[in-house]
């Protein structure tokens, strides 16, 4: 109805509520889950609406006192623990009630499936960790498409009772897996049928070998991964038939702690590989100490991770088409010349073969040796046709 001036006078009517079932569906699953259920209480027909919710995002801030215990100055420590102690009491509450009651809706409708299960936690311990393990193993009961667990302000989830064979059947979905901020005790060997893309990163491995295994596993992202000792390497080994893309990014002070080890029936189908060298100010989280993170590891010399790097690069990605290497800097002691031709840089005769390279982008590199270096890896690369240099520094 208008009204004069042009402005629309108020029809009463509410629109929200004619919208139909599955517009409001894509509506609340944008929302966390808690978020979703206080917005269906505000209808009696939306009551059920999120048991159907395309996805579920459970966070633990959503049930945090943070905030208000921030205003309260002189709060005592013992208060500050029993709203702590209240918080996540009723986190775990409505984890459990939403996650076990999805699909026990009285509704004829059919409930769409779960594209995105998204588990967040800030705080805990080992209460914290034995949620955790509960909520990915209740969760993959309802086949996500995606699964997202990650720990956050500082707070590292330990995945230790998760049970050796996680999929069952609940993984018939299951398409991408992105860990963050996680402490891995179990490698993944063939945990996930359909598995296509895996993400992991500020991990902590646990065990001086871990193993990558899957025959569907197309991209693989590690992101300042570490390892659990301080005193011995971890080796991770990837063996990934179908691998096509790898991404790697790391501070060198962690390479020193962990190498890595593509087998060799996970290099055939490999096409596009990127590294970066982080700097240490880049870093979000330290990595896992026994001694409560008293920092980065800091090896007397860089040679375990010119090696490891090597190897990685040299022997791991040489049938790769594309490539994408960033931060090799003479300020972090890592000149990309040293990784690329050994322990002998100077003398600079020959170089490993890239026959399949067709592209390959520097950023951010140090080109020693007035473009030697460039010019004799270009020799090794006979099928190259595009070539990127994106702040790159060449010395005398």
């Amino acid at each position: 109805m208008e009204v004069a001036g042009g402005r629309r006078k108020p029809s009463g009517r509410d629109r929200l509520s004619s919208l139909p079932d599955c517009l409001l569906h894509a509506i609340i699953s944008q929302l966390r889950s808690r978020q979703a259920v206080q917005t269906c209480a505000l209808s009696r027909r939306w009551a059920h609406l999120w048991r159907g919710v395309s996805c579920i995002h459970i966070d633990s801030a959503d049930f945090s006192n943070q905030e208000r215990r921030h205003h309260q100055v002189y709060s005592r420590v013992q208060q500050q623990q029993e709203e702590e102690e209240a918080a996540l009491a009723k986190l775990e509450d409505f984890a459990d009630s939403f996650l076990f009651s999805r699909g026990q809706s009285s509704s004829s409708s059919p409930e769409p499936p779960l594209d995105a299960l998204r588990l967040r936690v800030h705080r805990g311990g080992p209460r914290g960790d034995i949620n955790m393990c509960r909520w990915i193993r209740g969760g993959l009961k309802l086949s996500p498409a995606a699964l997202e667990v990650s720990g956050a302000d500082g707070f590292r989830v330990s995945l230790t009772s998760l049970p050796g064979r996680v999929s069952g059947g609940g993984a018939c979905r299951l398409t991408r897996f992105r860990l963050d901020n996680v402490v891995l005790q179990h490698d993944f060997r063939d945990l996930f049928p359909v598995l296509e893309d895996l993400e992991i990163i500020n991990a902590v491995f646990a065990s001086e070998i871990w193993q990558i295994a899957s025959d569907t596993l197309t991209s693989l992202t590690l992101v300042n991964a570490s390892s659990r000792s301080t005193t011995s390497i971890c080796s991770v080994r990837i063996a990934a038939p179908r691998l096509a893309s790898l991404r790697l990014e790391s501070t060198l002070a962690r390479l020193a702690t962990i190498s890595f080890n593509i087998m060799s029936d996970a290099r055939a189908c490999l096409a596009q590989a990127s590294i970066r060298i982080l700097d240490q100010t880049d870093q979000d989280h330290k990595p896992w100490s026994p001694e409560d993170d008293k920092g980065e590891p800091k090896p007397d010399n860089n040679r375990e991770q010119i090696h490891n790097l090597r190897s990685l690069i040299v022997d791991s990605l040489s049938n790769v088409t594309s490539l994408h290497l960033s931060g090799f800097q003479e300020t972090k002691q890592l000149v990309l010349c040293e990784v690329l031709n050994g322990a002998y840089p100077w003398r600079l005769t020959s170089m490993s073969s890239f026959p399949n390279l067709i592209s390959l982008v520097l950023e951010d590199c140090d080109l020693e040796y007035n473009l030697r270096t460039l010019w004799l890896f270009l020799r090794s690369t006979p099928a190259i046709s595009r070539l990127v240099l994106n702040n790159c520094r060449v010395s005398d």
